[in-house]
């Protein structure tokens, strides 16, 4: 008898990074909290039952045998105790004070000691509990092969009201309701597909053998965490918009990051070479699908689309004065803010239920799942750009034991970034939003200057 059950995955799910979701959830402890073994213990239940509500959590990312391409997971029968990695660094690490007075900045929250390590096995879920002086930070590891940022988000909340069940009598069960991983949620594949890059993707040739593979070298990088208050975001929507065309914030953020990391890229081009060329750029945006799945929006899996247009670099690009930048209007003219935001809005509102099934109907029809490509492939020390939103993700909503809510919610980094970024949810939504930005530290230092223009800060 096979001591594992296969779990077949979605097209979806084949062409999503093969990477893990990250997310480090910030707590504030006192003398009110539990002690730590009852936290600990908590968390513990909080995830059996989480579990088995979700077996697929338990299981491992794995190549099919028939198709190593793609992926499934297994999960084992006989089930064993899963519970958190815990660690304690109240010695040797900042207080939560600390970390809470500088806004919980990614520079203070070291990846290589707050998530789990990875490992071969590539288990589909993971979690660290670190202790420190006055907190905790929890970080919820997930394989993106599984879910998405707005399905972990579902699984989070599910997690949330596990663990305050256990410990609290007062909490209803009723409410426990478990997302759903049917796969057969989503549309079935259609016969054919007409072209790629309608739905934001390209189909590539077949990845070249590591020996090859050209040598690339890469810039140092930096990353930050800009807040964007709700003052700069109302201004900078108004900058945005022309001829009463109606964008979202979201949209005028959009345009600002990638308006201002393409002239910094096209700055540091124009430094190498003044000759006249034009470099393909394009802007990719994940759309969440879940409000185009008749009866899905609770579907933990992988319903992420991309919505994405091309806006050609131009070179060479002039120097942007220092004193222009106290002009608002005529910055965001210059970096062609208007344009890019209703172009956001356009390639958003094109993606459908229709761009789920070809979606869906271009990646089975690939017999090597990894040539289905984003068509914004070239963002990291290229010319593309992606940004990704988590603004709207339940993380704030429940309390996992008695006074424990979530202060923060932190991505560390694993590894470089560049030319992505992610729009954090956060506790207060009325204080602003907080953005995530990777970047090679060179042109990093002409965004910063860009967007501190239009009311951001760096946390």
């Amino acid at each position: 008898m096979d001591e594992r059950t296969i779990i077949e995955l979605s097209e979806l799910d084949q062409i999503m990074p093969r990477l893990y979701i990250r997310w480090l959830l910030c707590f504030r402890l006192s003398q009110a909290s539990p002690s730590k073994d009852t936290i600990i213990e908590t968390l513990q239940t909080g995830i059996e039952s989480t579990l088995e509500a979700l077996p697929i959590l338990r299981g491992a990312v794995v190549p099919k045998p028939s198709d190593p391409s793609r992926l499934e997971v297994h999960v084992p029968r006989k089930t064993s105790k899963f519970g958190p990695r815990v660690q304690h660094r109240e010695e040797f690490f900042p207080t939560y004070d600390i970390l809470e007075r500088a806004e919980f900045p990614v520079s203070l929250l070291p990846d290589e000691i707050l998530t789990p390590p990875d490992i071969d096995s590539k288990p589909v879920f993971e979690m660290m509990a670190t202790f420190i002086r006055g907190g905790l930070l929890l970080c919820i590891k997930c394989h993106h092969a599984v879910t998405d940022g707005a399905g972990l988000g579902l699984i989070v909340k599910l997690l949330a009201r596990n663990c305050l069940e256990s410990s609290s009598p007062i909490a209803s069960p009723e409410l426990n309701r478990a997302p759903s991983t049917d796969r057969s949620l989503l549309p079935q594949a259609t016969d054919e597909f007409d072209d790629a890059t309608n739905i934001g993707f390209e189909v590539v040739d077949p990845t070249p053998k590591p020996d090859a593979t050209p040598t690339r070298e890469y810039a140092s990088m930096i990353h930050h965490t800009f807040k964007f208050s709700p003052d700069a975001l109302k201004t900078l929507k108004g900058l945005c918009t022309i001829d009463s065309r109606v964008i979202s914030t979201q949209d005028a953020l959009t345009s600002l990051l990638y308006g201002a990391v393409s002239y910094a890229r096209a700055a540091r081009f124009t430094r190498e070479s003044t000759d006249h060329r034009t470099l393909p750029s394009v802007l990719g945006i994940a759309v969440n699908a879940r409000g185009r799945i008749p009866d899905a929006p609770a579907y933990a899996g992988n319903a992420t689309l991309y919505a994405a247009f091309s806006h050609p670099m131009r070179l060479p690009v002039g120097e942007i004065p220092s004193d222009s930048l106290q002009d608002t209007t005529l910055l965001a003219e210059r970096l062609g803010l208007p344009s890019l935001a209703s172009q956001s809005r356009a390639a958003i509102t094109a993606v459908t239920h229709g761009s789920l099934v070809a979606t869906i109907a271009a990646a089975a029809a690939q017999r090597d799942a990894s040539r289905l490509q984003p068509a914004f492939s070239d963002f990291y020390q290229g010319t593309d750009f992606f940004i990704t939103s988590g603004a709207d993700f339940p993380v704030f909503e429940q309390e996992w034991w008695t006074g424990g809510i979530v202060d923060a919610l932190r991505i560390p980094l694993k590894g470089q970034w560049d030319g992505s970024s992610a729009v954090l949810a956060t506790k207060d939504r009325d204080a602003g939003l907080d953005v995530l930005l990777g970047m090679r530290e060179d042109d990093m230092a002409l965004v910063k200057g860009l967007l501190f223009a239009f009311g951001a800060r760096v946390v």
